[in-house]
């Protein structure tokens, strides 16, 4: 009989514990003035691309550093609102430029609002693939420190990185050979 009541408990108590936990957040939004031109830029492109994204229901916050050369974190747990911390420190945020803001804030609502993972493929001529990639996300941006000519001014390459966010099966552009 013990072990009858223990299992009667149990269940009860999962049953229970999962009611309670299953509430959803209210939807909230929260960004920061500095960061909302890059959300509504996502939006524009996004709808540009007749891609749906809900952009309602997000937090973006800076925190300390999120460690070594980590600059935006997304934070996504079933049935919370989709968090971003971005790191407010010079070389992540303070000193960079508008693109390379845009890239790191792209990246994270790729991470956030289209469940898109990181991905290190890389183009024959070294480039990445993705702006999904972990190591350096200021793939359409132009370089802080112009030495390599043509190499260092990658917005051209704007509209593809944009695209294969959007559309992971988006072709190589010719610029990756």
């Amino acid at each position: 009989m013990r072990t009858v009541s223990r299992v009667i408990v149990f269940l009860v108590s999962v049953v229970l514990g999962c009611q309670s936990g299953s509430q959803p957040e209210p939807e909230q939004y929260s960004v920061p003035s500095e960061v909302e031109p890059y959300i509504q830029a996502f939006r524009t492109e996004a709808q540009s691309r007749n891609v749906s994204v809900l952009t309602s229901n997000l937090i973006v916050t800076f925190g300390a550093s999120l460690g070594e050369d980590v600059c935006g974190q997304c934070i996504v747990e079933a049935g919370k609102t989709p968090r971003i911390i971005l790191n407010s420190d010079e070389y992540c945020w303070k000193t960079t430029s508008d693109n390379e803001r845009a890239c790191l804030v792209f990246h994270e609502l790729g991470h956030c609002l289209l469940k898109r993972t990181h991905k290190t493929d890389r183009f024959p001529n070294g480039a990445y693939v993705s702006l999904m990639n972990p190591d350096d996300v200021a793939v359409f941006a132009t370089c802080r420190y112009p030495i390599g000519g043509d190499d260092c001014d990658k917005r051209p390459r704007r509209t593809y990185y944009l695209d294969e966010l959007f559309d992971p099966t988006t072709p190589a552009p010719a610029w990756g050979k």
